[in-house]
């Protein structure tokens, strides 16, 4: 592991695929890994990175692919190796020291390994920073293709986060579910729309407020998209009496949004009035 900053990228999987099956020292391994990797460029730094500029991006998202790849069999097959990434990430000296490759492992080991999501729940409140925000913040502005196909272990702790009390968490939670609606397929973005639904209808007053406020910012800025889960929306008006007036407020600006978006102007298979009733009830 100490030449791995010199090792080309495509061979990197195999690399820590043969380390990893070899070596006892999981936490060894898999700290210096974490200090050399870095995903937000998607090569290694320093002289990996000089002589691989040529490199096309789409080169480097495959070879990061494989690798984890390579990471989430071991994460799945081993116990202790899930338990080691975790604790590596426990042991960064400091929060502001933290990686998106930690967000991303977190997000990898809660949706491989069922025994620790409760723990990886624990973990992430207590790492839920603004530091950790900015994380999601860049993961969200360059999403990594080694995320596809976990929407639904990503939904499950976004809903665990938004029954949290702590605003830092919630934050988080609303976070989660807008980078889900905004990089995952039209399947995950019905789950989205349908968590958010659900978040509604349970009549917790804060649970409920920021769910609306999630909800409204999707169909200020994905209208198209929204307008296909329009009907997940509408149901929302069969629970009037579990929310109060102010946020039956909210969510009528969100369907009158969604109802007169100028992008949707020409649809017609959702008509206003199927959308909304003649007036608000008092």
């Amino acid at each position: 592991m100490d030449k791995l900053s010199s090792i080309r990228l495509e061979d990197l999987p195999v690399t820590i695929k043969n380390h990893i099956k070899t070596n006892i020292y999981f936490l060894q391994v898999i700290s210096e890994l974490w200090e050399k990797l870095d995903l937000q460029h998607c090569v290694l730094p320093s002289r990996l990175q000089a002589s691989q500029v040529n490199k096309s991006r789409k080169q480097h998202q495959s070879c990061i692919i494989l690798l984890f790849d390579v990471i989430k069999s071991a994460i799945r097959y081993e116990k202790t190796i899930s338990e080691a990434w975790i604790k590596a990430i426990e042991n960064t000296a400091s929060v502001s020291e933290h990686k998106i490759f930690d967000l991303v492992m977190l997000f990898i080991i809660y949706s491989s390994n069922t025994q620790t999501k409760k723990y990886i729940e624990r973990l992430t409140l207590s790492l839920c920073t603004n530091c950790f925000l900015q994380l999601l913040f860049s993961l969200y502005s360059s999403p990594l293709r080694v995320l596809k196909g976990m929407c639904s272990s990503i939904l499950s702790l976004a809903q665990s986060l938004l029954h949290s009390l702590d605003q830092s968490i919630i934050s988080f939670g609303s976070l989660l579910y807008n980078y889900a609606f905004k990089f995952f397929d039209m399947y995950c973005q019905q789950e989205v729309v349908g968590a958010l639904v659900t978040h509604i209808c349970s009549g917790n007053e804060a649970e409920v407020d920021t769910a609306l406020d999630v909800l409204l910012e999707l169909v200020v800025l994905n209208p198209s998209a929204m307008m296909m889960n329009a009907v997940f929306v509408k149901g929302i008006l069969d629970y009037l009496d579990n929310i109060s007036p102010q946020q039956i407020q909210k969510l009528f600006n969100a369907l009158s949004t969604l109802t007169f978006s100028k992008q949707n102007e020409a649809s017609s298979h959702i008509q206003a009035q199927a959308i909304l009733p003649c007036q608000p009830p008092e």
